[in-house]
């Protein structure tokens, strides 16, 4: 797995984090769709945090169970100091996904743009292997990757670009589809980059 330790440490370390081309100043359809899928008191998890600005959004809409998961240590420290009077509700880890082992399970899953980092099919049925251990029956997994018409890299990474018929043949019969919408979200630097969301439910 080329997305290391040190690899988004020196992003996080030598850019602006409102600069890089994943920020958002307001979260939108991941915000959307986690209000209208889950209770405030339900655990959910957001892999690859970074330094969104979610967690903020959710705290405020009252949230009170949400673990975040982000590799880059500078990241993760950035988001625990910003959100250090909510602590009492919020779980660190600074781990990769690949070797996660939470003591608990949780209602919602969500992924803006880790999963499509993963180029190797081994590491692809791992992580899948932990979404099915680690997400709890009827839970829901929200999913955000770049689509076929969005780029092919990110911070000099490979990725891989997904369509509905794509991830719902890699997740296979375990989950079912709820919804799927397609964002051009615009990047610091003004330009556009199309991403794919999907909303899937856990049925096996």
């Amino acid at each position: 797995m080329t997305n290391t330790f040190s690899h988004w440490n020196e992003v996080y370390n030598t850019k602006d984090h409102t600069k890089v081309s994943w920020h958002q100043d307001q979260s939108t359809i991941s915000l959307d769709w986690i209000l209208d899928s889950i209770q405030k008191d339900d655990a959910m998890i957001d892999i690859g945090c970074g330094v969104s600005i979610l967690a903020d959004n959710l705290l405020a809409k009252g949230f009170n169970d949400i673990s975040l998961l982000e590799l880059s240590t500078i990241a993760l420290e950035t988001l625990k100091h910003r959100l250090k009077k909510s602590a009492n509700k919020l779980t660190f880890y600074n781990e990769n996904i690949l070797d996660f082992k939470p003591g608990s399970t949780f209602k919602l899953w969500h992924d803006r743009a880790v999963f499509h980092f993963l180029t190797d099919l081994k590491d692809q049925k791992t992580y899948l292997q932990k979404l099915d251990q680690y997400l709890q029956k009827d839970g829901l997994f929200l999913l955000a990757t770049f689509s076929p018409d969005g780029p092919k890299e990110c911070s000099k990474l490979n990725i891989v670009q997904y369509d509905q018929t794509k991830i719902c043949n890699l997740l296979g019969d375990k989950f079912s589809l709820i919804k799927t919408l397609n964002e051009k979200h615009l990047h610091p630097n003004g330009s556009i980059q199309i991403f794919n969301y999907f909303l899937f439910k856990k049925i096996k």
